[in-house]
């Protein structure tokens, strides 16, 4: 069910990692796929090793709800040495006593107050499972992102370093063609403060790209400052989409989001914490038994045996146990609407993600017609200034055109990715065949 196995596409390229740690961090020279750094998020990453230290702490409260269902067996020896006056005031021999023995204290039955316990340590521990769960889908989710954040902006950089060629060629065009006495020095003048905006770009998104490294070094459970090399994005992204309707996706979230079932399974907990609260409240029935040995020096040796079956019936505790009632009750109806509440979040969750994963197919298959149009306006346009047929304005004008259709083209394969991978996590995993994307 990981969500990773739907992306393998997006990346061709497959090699061990070897990630550094340290403040000057070596650069890995193998390229990083995305299965592989998912990997080394879920061995490092210490939201997942949290996770599994509450799983184990549960599991420990699941045995000892179990204890309450086993005697409860103590063994005893005494040593006692001991001196009485007589009733002359003289002192008598001093004695020496030694004994031991063994206790036994059996709950036979009660009215619900241990199977409740269990049960609702029972449900914490499939909670706490879920819970789980949950991150390490959590966790998937955040590498995905800053994997194809990263990827984004490492095309965002190369789109921004041809503009920036682009706009050095404009600007020894305007120097030449002033040179010949075909531009004015305002044509130079805007070709330059073109360049300046270019390399400004530039320089915005190489910042922006170095904090998306960090964060995605950071979600492995690296440093910030480790440099990763990640797998090219070479092939192109296919327009699909689930073949399934949003109401049967969102049906799918309500049976398989982890989070969801950590909910109702925290319900589960509440309502088995009432039963206990309402027997505590109610008569238990107990068997003890002891017997020992005691032998005094010098005198003699005597035992001792006693088993008794108890009764024990609660009369009154200062209204605490209809108070504790009142309290479990008041907890199981916050659970209750904590889970209905997390349910209309999910239902919405999955919603929005199939509505922006079909939104961006459509816009990324818009921007590749953008591009190819700004393209061909771009070299028509370079001809003509060349040949004095535009102003330098019109040259640097579809220049920005192009510019911006490359960095859009970019941003749209990257929300379309970012779109896929929310959907997945949304559902709670997609098992379901892809067809082509229907128009909405």
């Amino acid at each position: 069910m990981l969500l990773v196995a739907l992306l393998v596409s997006t990346t061709d390229v497959v090699a061990d990692s070897n990630a550094a740690h340290g403040n000057q961090a070596e650069a890995n020279t193998q390229a990083l796929t995305l299965i592989q750094l998912t990997d080394l998020a879920l061995r490092r990453n210490p939201k997942t090793r949290s996770g599994w230290t509450a799983i184990r702490a549960s599991e420990a409260g699941v045995e000892l709800a179990r204890a309450g269902y086993w005697p409860q067996i103590d063994a005893t020896i005494t040593k006692q040495r001991n001196r009485a006056l007589n009733f002359s005031g003289q002192p008598a021999d001093i004695q020496d006593r030694y004994g031991a023995s063994v206790s036994l204290s059996y709950l036979l039955f009660d009215f619900g107050t241990r199977s409740g316990l269990l049960d609702q340590s029972k449900f914490d521990l499939v909670s706490v499972q879920l819970s789980h769960d949950q991150t390490i889908q959590d966790v998937i989710l955040q590498v995905e992102q800053a994997y194809f954040h990263v990827l984004g902006l490492q095309a965002v950089v190369v789109v921004n370093r041809q503009s920036l060629l682009d706009a050095e060629t404009n600007l020894a065009a305007a120097q030449d063609r002033r040179t010949s006495g075909l531009a004015t020095a305002g044509d130079v003048y805007k070709a330059e403060a073109a360049l300046a905006g270019s390399k400004l770009a530039l320089q915005q998104a190489e910042g922006q790209l170095a904090s998306a490294r960090g964060s995605l070094a950071t979600a492995i459970g690296d440093s910030p400052d480790t440099l990763l090399a990640l797998a090219e994005w070479k092939s192109q992204p296919k327009l699909e989409i689930l073949a399934q309707s949003v109401e049967s996706l969102m049906s799918d979230a309500r049976s398989a989001r982890p989070e969801l079932l950590a909910a109702k399974a925290r319900e589960q907990a509440a309502a088995a914490k009432l039963v206990s609260m309402r027997g505590s409240g109610l008569p238990t029935l107990n068997f003890d038994a002891f017997s020992g040995r005691t032998r005094v020096r010098d005198v003699g040796n005597s035992s001792q045996f006693s088993a008794l079956l108890s009764l024990k019936i609660p009369l009154f505790a200062g209204f605490g146990d209809r108070a504790a009632i009142h309290q479990a009750e008041a907890q199981l109806d916050g659970a209750s609407a904590d889970r209905d509440d997390l349910r209309s979040q999910v239902e919405l969750q999955v919603w929005q993600s199939y509505q922006e994963l079909r939104t961006a197919a459509v816009i990324m298959e818009s921007s590749d017609a953008q591009l190819k149009s700004a393209m061909l306006a771009a070299e028509v346009s370079n001809a003509r200034y060349k040949s004095g047929l535009e102003t330098i304005l019109d040259l640097l004008i579809s220049q920005n055109t192009l510019a911006n259709a490359r960095v859009q083209q970019v941003q749209a394969r990257l929300d379309w990715a970012a779109a896929r991978t929310a959907l997945g996590h949304a559902v709670g995993g997609l098992r379901m065949p892809l067809t082509m994307m229907e128009s909405p």
